[in-house]
């Protein structure tokens, strides 16, 4: 069959499978509206199933590798996400007063009662050890034990904070005006209720001196996900006053008050399905046609949402912009519905209005369900993202669409068909030829007399688009999540700005090494092991360590026990092997043998030269301070604080000493003093891993990823060499996983969109309609890159959907417009005339629908979210970009053919 013939074959059976939609609507109108409810009902319980996920771990897929190696290093070394309290008096003296510094020791009296909290947990003034010794004992004392009174008191504290150093920066600021209690979250538990609870005791110590602010990972999730909720017009009430931290009433003063106004009093939701019937009463100039779209506006969202919880699928800071969206998409179709049904009864006045129902659905049947198929198939087009929430986004937002094409042939035809025309049409009727639609066709005659012009101004535009496309930066933060004049943003930047920074990126540090080799059968024995001197230059990396003794590879010769004690001799290193029962078949195997074959796990953090290799690194990094480097703390700075702090009238203290016995030493004393669970945030029970912190002070995409590529490079050079292997660990590694997600989404929707949506077209209308109708959205998006370039504004996890979701609905204009074309020129005439009555149809519904979508995205620039604020910005100018392109560039290619269009 031909190629045309297929393509006519395919578009007439999807014609008649929509249009029978509509048909059956118009014939059963009451049966249709029941059968629509209960579908919409059906999906009301999945709404009390839906849950919320703001976490950024939520933003990378589960297997993948960033994500599986921080696990493991979290759950190696005890590692959970903090909650900064900060603390700041409002006295000249700062925090060295005898008020600020009890209520730092009750705070964390306080949080250490919270259940999940353990000592390792909680760091602060009142947690952590000084120089003096308690009395009677030998252990330290913590640096606010006994409470501080006499001015002797807070001086030897300011002292000691100087000649310690390690607090300056982690714990109290440079100028001594702060301080913070960080406060680990359990693994698992619910960070909203937690940061509720913290809030709360908090409360129940705040005074007129001291200003006390929560900041943290843990927070910016909890807060994100009551934006989200107030943006889904969810009341405040229900969200609980401690959380949002706002309660009372006000009047917007700027604009971050009008945000929060604007979600709070009223939610973005219902404030879009507003705007959307303002517009409709605008341009129709009657209340029920402005009220008649709004059944569709809640079943669609109803229909997702629902959808969503019964599929156990998360709202996402992605999914938070659904409902608008859902609530834009739900009336476009019903623009050029109704206003062609309106004006069929204005030409015929006494027509049986049923008969005029049918006949606005046969006539625009086509660019309805082209237009609709090409949006769904711009959201599915994000299926394929890495990204799990951008994944959900597409895949349901995709289904919205669809459901509301779904609504817009079947409960709206039904409910024309039940509506008396009388209540629809405006009180003072207007003519058919208005002043708009005249207007539309004169613009057009004029662009076809100016081709030129239109021609040279878009190659001028194409010529320029590099010099902002260039500027384009892929960038997120999730500080930068929230709204600059917001309280988080101002508490952060507090952080930031007097300590070493909010943002942890955790390098680890591993350096495997096994020593193997055989023993003489003759000098084995159960209890004792000398082995060759020449096997490790320093023995101490054999204390503690797991050894394995094997004579065949039969499982049952196998000895498996750890070394005690070793003491290294001039020739031999004679061990204590721990009691323990080897392979039964050990001693008979070893018997008919002359040696054993073993394997020791070399403690190498015990190793002087790994430990300075390492704090190397360290001094490496804390010279990025381009790559916004606050601070660094890694194990030879714990080490070496640790012997200054046992040996402080010694003025050389802080030095590594040069054997491993020492230095294990060093490592018992810091587990004595402050216990072995933080111990283990340091190094692991095998001594051959370590976690060195790097604080940034601004987690952002662009110079996190220099700052690892740098790591990267320098473990190449100088720590490979030594065997130590590097890895990162965070939610700023985890974060870094993110770059390679967003590009790959926005190429990989992109591409999918354009192949889908050509192929709708072409569906509808063969392939030159197919490129006509992509020209204009793919100039918009373009052009819109540029923009966004040459406007600082980054391509990240929301910004980054906007170029799929633009061509998806941008096409809307130009489809309409070229249905409308092909039937006008069936009824005769020259192109240029065509062209005329085709832009006098179309232009006015096109005009509105583009005011009517860019008002309902609009409200998203009200967003508390500044993502989404800014993805409402790039939607806007995306519909106008098309909008315009549509009515430049279609008439300049439409005049001059003569040819079919299909």
């Amino acid at each position: 069959m031909h190629p045309f013939k297929a393509q006519l074959k395919l578009r007439l059976w999807v014609v008649g499978f929509f249009g029978s939609w509509s048909r059956a609507a118009i014939g059963h109108p009451r049966r249709t509206l029941v059968l629509t409810a209960l579908v919409t009902l059906a999906a009301v319980p999945g709404l009390f199933r839906l849950k919320l996920r703001t976490d950024g771990h939520a933003l990378i897929p589960p297997h993948a590798p960033e994500i599986q190696y921080d696990q493991t290093i979290r759950n190696q070394f005890g590692i959970h996400d903090q909650l900064v309290v900060l603390v700041q008096p409002h006295q000249t003296n700062g925090i060295f007063n005898p008020a600020t510094l009890q209520l730092v020791r009750e705070l964390s009296a306080e949080f250490l009662k919270i259940p999940g909290v353990t000592a390792a947990d909680l760091i602060s003034l009142a947690t952590e050890p000084g120089f003096r010794l308690r009395p009677g004992s030998i252990a330290f004392q913590k640096m606010l034990e006994p409470p501080l009174q006499t001015s002797a008191e807070l001086e030897q504290l300011r002292d000691d904070l100087r000649r310690i150093g390690m607090y300056t920066g982690t714990l109290v600021s440079a100028d001594g005006q702060a301080t913070v209690i960080l406060v680990g979250v359990p693994t698992g538990g619910d960070r909203a209720q937690f940061y509720q609870t913290v809030r709360t005791l908090i409360a129940g110590h705040t005074n007129a001196t001291d200003e006390i602010a929560v900041t943290g990972a843990p927070v910016a999730e909890s807060l994100l996900g009551v934006q989200i909720l107030e943006d889904l017009g969810v009341p405040g009430a229900l969200l609980g006053a401690s959380i949002q931290g706002q309660t009372d009433w006000k009047w917007p003063s700027s604009a971050h008050d009008l945000r929060v106004f604007a979600a709070r009093r009223i939610g973005l939701v219902p404030l879009a399905a507003l705007v959307m019937m303002l517009v409709f009463l605008l341009c129709f100039r009657n209340v029920l046609a402005a009220l008649l779209p709004l059944p569709g506006v809640a079943a669609t969202t109803i229909f997702v949402f629902g959808l969503m919880g019964w599929c156990d699928v998360p709202l996402y800071l992605t999914t938070a912009v659904m409902p608008v969206l859902l609530t834009v998409l739900s009336v476009t179709n019903d623009i050029y519905l109704f206003n062609r049904y309106f004006n069929l009864l204005r030409e015929k006045p006494g027509h049986e209005h049923k008969l005029l129902v049918g006949e606005t659905f046969n006539k625009l049947i086509v660019p309805v369900a082209c237009t609709s198929l090409t949006a769904v198939v711009g959201f599915l087009s994000f299926g394929l993202s890495p990204l799990v929430p951008v994944r959900a986004f597409g895949i349901f937002t995709g289904l919205g669409a669809l459901f509301g094409l779904f609504f817009s042939l079947t409960v709206v035809p039904a409910l024309l068909t039940l509506v008396n025309p009388k209540w629809l049409l405006a009180r003072r009727p207007r003519t058919q030829a208005t002043p708009l639609a005249d207007g539309f066709a004169r613009a057009g005659a004029m662009v076809l007399r100016r081709r030129g012009w239109v021609i040279g101004g878009t190659l001028l535009v194409l010529a320029l688009t590099p010099l902002g496309l260039r500027k384009l930066v892929v960038q997120d933060s999730w500080t930068n999540g929230f709204d600059p004049e917001s309280e988080f943003r101002r508490v952060t930047q507090s952080v930031n700005e007097k300590f070493f920074g909010m943002h942890l990126l955790f390098v680890s540090a591993e350096a495997p090494r096994t020593l193997t080799g055989e023993v003489p059968a003759a000098e084995l024995s159960p209890h004792d092991i000398p082995f060759p001197r020449a096997l490790t230059p320093d023995a101490a990396v054999m204390m503690g360590s797991p050894i394995r003794l094997w004579v065949t590879d039969d499982p049952a010769t196998v000895w498996r026990s750890h070394i005690e004690m070793v003491n290294a001799g001039d020739e031999k290193i004679f061990t204590r092997i721990a009691r323990s029962e080897p392979g039964g078949n050990f001693w008979p195997a070893l018997a008919k043998t002359r040696s054993a074959h073993f394997e020791i796990a070399a403690r190498t953090h015990l190793l002087p030269e790994v430990i300075r290799a390492i704090g190397d690194l360290g001094a490496f990094i804390r010279t990025r301070r381009d790559c916004a480097v606050g601070g660094v703390l890694g194990p030879e700075d714990y080490l070496l604080t640790t012997r200054f702090m046992t040996r402080a009238g010694d003025p050389t203290a802080r030095v590594l000493p040069d054997n491993g016995i020492e230095v294990k030493l060093l490592w018992d004393y810091y587990g004595l003093a402050l216990g072995q669970p933080r111990l283990r945030q340091l190094v692991d029970t095998n001594y051959t891993r370590s976690l060195t912190t790097v604080f940034l002070k601004d987690a952002n995409f662009v110079d996190t990823a220099r700052l690892m590529r740098d790591i990267r490079e320098y473990e190449r050079e100088h720590l490979a060499p030594l065997g130590i292997k590097v890895g990162f660990a965070g939610d700023v590694a985890v974060s870094q996983a993110l770059i390679g997600g967003i590009v790959t989404t926005q190429l990989q929707s992109l591409g999918w969109s354009l192949a889908g949506i050509f192929l709708v077209a072409w569906l509808f209308g063969g392939v030159r309609w197919g490129f006509l109708c992509l020209l204009p959205s793919l100039l918009a998006i373009l052009i819109k890159f540029a923009v966004m370039g040459w406007s600082g504004i980054p391509l990240g996890v929301a910004t980054s959907m906007f170029a799929a979701m633009t061509l998806g609905i941008g096409v809307n204009c130009a489809i309409h417009l070229l249905e409308s074309f092909d039937q006008m020129r069936n009824a005769g005439g020259s192109p240029a005339e065509t062209l005329s009555r085709a832009l006098r149809l179309t232009g006015p519904p096109a005009l509105i629908n583009t005011l009517a979508m860019s008002s309902g995205f609009g409200v998203l620039m009200l967003s508390q979210v500044p993502a989404n604020a800014r993805l409402g910005i790039l939607l806007v100018l995306g519909l106008v970009n098309c909008f315009v392109a549509s009515l430049l560039l279609l008439p300049v290619l439409l005049g001059p053919w003569r040819r079919s269009m299909k």
